[in-house]
């Protein structure tokens, strides 16, 4: 848990995301904490995720949600790694 929440720190902290945004990404520290990564991002379209809004609602700046992606992107990799060595 602290890995995931420190690895999506810094919209956390100081991104200055509003309450949305923020359970957004709690959601998705709880589903890689329980799932170990997010393979398919697909998943993101459903409940849990959803029940504050869709994607396009709850991020009108893509630039914020692209980096979230790359966080996740990162965490996929480096669970690959693990796994794979």
């Amino acid at each position: 848990m602290n890995a995931a929440k420190e690895a999506f720190s810094q919209y956390l902290d100081g991104a200055g995301l509003d309450s949305r945004q923020i359970y957004f990404v709690n959601q998705i520290v709880e589903y890689i904490v329980r799932n170990g990564m997010m393979k398919d991002l697909s998943v993101l379209q459903e409940t849990p995720f959803t029940d504050m809004g869709s994607v396009v609602e709850i991020f009108t700046n893509m630039n914020v949600w692209i980096g979230i992606q790359k966080v996740i992107q990162q965490i996929n990799d480096n669970a690959h790694i693990a796994v794979n060595g």
